[in-house]
């Protein structure tokens, strides 16, 4: 049952692993370039910028265009990153159970001595076994070359999904995905097309209403302005800059659990209006007053977010929210093909 399970996906598996293949080349290829580049770009005599230097003409400037036109291909790869996920675990999905049920060749199988759940443990553990074996080395990768060009946005939505594992995990969500939906609808087209729109409802999703909830975040308070030796300074930046910020402005300090935007949109406005009735002619005026409000109403400036070093706790969590998600719609899936007329 597993050789037939191969042969019938063998051609669209080595498609895919062929695409795969050519995205590792290629972001391999750029990765090496674009780290050497900026290596050379970031050290002496450049260090980041572009002067003139004495005996090597525009050295720095033509640095910086090589370096350009290297990132220009970043772009590519991301896009390709997050396709490919759901691309492998669409295409290998459909094939595990719409075309069978679509093309009625299930009926072979199950009128002889093989039993459904067999069957589909078969066809299951055939596809996620190639969904797996084609996007952990992409996923390698592709986290590689996210360090390698310098990419600390660790956090962001173009750089998430390709930083780490989750790009295994969503593909094999998509394969449950899709083997449900096939059971479901049992036409392929209209089995691709209602999968591909249930994915991008929860890639839409997850990241603005369940991903921040997975990792308990930093909450940094802090004064608005530093006195030193009788003089004000604005206080520096409260949370790291390559950290993930959820939330930042004026709470009070009273607020417990974790502070929202929704308060800091409630507190902002009677500071501000508490700030203005007061002289503030010059800057120190300005300060004193703000202070004063800060103080009248109890409040300080609050940074809410999570650190780097959250990352790969995220990610993991993340992924085996998608794995557990996954299970649940493959048992859904075996649920509905035991169900269906012969």
């Amino acid at each position: 049952m597993i050789w037939i399970a191969w042969r019938f996906q063998r051609t669209v598996v080595a498609a895919l692993a062929l695409l795969a293949l050519v995205l590792i080349g290629v972001a391999l290829i750029t990765g090496i370039v674009q780290h050497h580049d900026l290596v050379q770009f970031m050290s002496a005599p450049c260090h980041g910028h572009e002067p003139a230097t004495p005996g090597r003409g525009d050295y720095c400037g033509e640095l910086a265009v090589k370096l350009a036109n290297i990132r220009m291909y970043n772009n590519f790869i991301r896009v390709a990153g997050y396709i490919i996920a759901p691309l492998v675990g669409a295409l290998l999905g459909l094939l595990a159970v719409a075309s069978e049920v679509d093309n009625r060749t299930v009926r072979l199988a199950w009128t002889q001595s093989i039993s459904r759940t067999r069957w589909f443990a078969a066809k299951a553990g055939v596809g996620a076994a190639f969904v797996a074996m084609i996007l952990v080395p992409t996923a390698i990768v592709l986290s590689w070359w996210n360090g390698a060009i310098g990419d600390h946005d660790l956090f962001g939505r173009e750089t998430y999904g390709i930083a780490g594992w989750d790009l295994v995990a969503y593909g094999l969500f998509m394969f449950a995905l899709t083997m449900l939906v096939g059971a479901v609808v049992r036409r392929v087209g209209w089995a691709l097309a209602a999968s591909v729109l249930l994915f991008l409802l929860v890639a839409f999703t997850v990241p603005s209403r369940v991903r921040s909830h997975l990792v308990t975040p930093t909450i940094k308070w802090s004064e608005p302005y530093v006195v030193t030796n009788g003089n004000f300074t604005g206080s520096a930046a409260p949370y790291p800059y390559n950290a993930w910020l959820l939330v930042e402005g004026v709470v009070p300090r009273s607020t417990t659990g974790i502070p929202t935007y929704r308060e800091v949109s409630a507190t902002y406005p009677r500071v501000g209006a508490c700030v203005v009735k007061l002289p503030t002619k010059t800057e120190r005026e300005y300060v004193k007053a703000e202070l004063k409000c800060y103080k009248k109403f109890g409040v300080e400036n609050v940074a809410v977010y999570i650190a780097d070093d959250q990352f790969w706790t995220l990610q993991f969590r993340e992924g085996l929210l998608c794995l557990a998600a996954g299970v649940i719609l493959a048992g859904g899936a075996l649920v509905l093909i035991r169900r269906i007329e012969p």
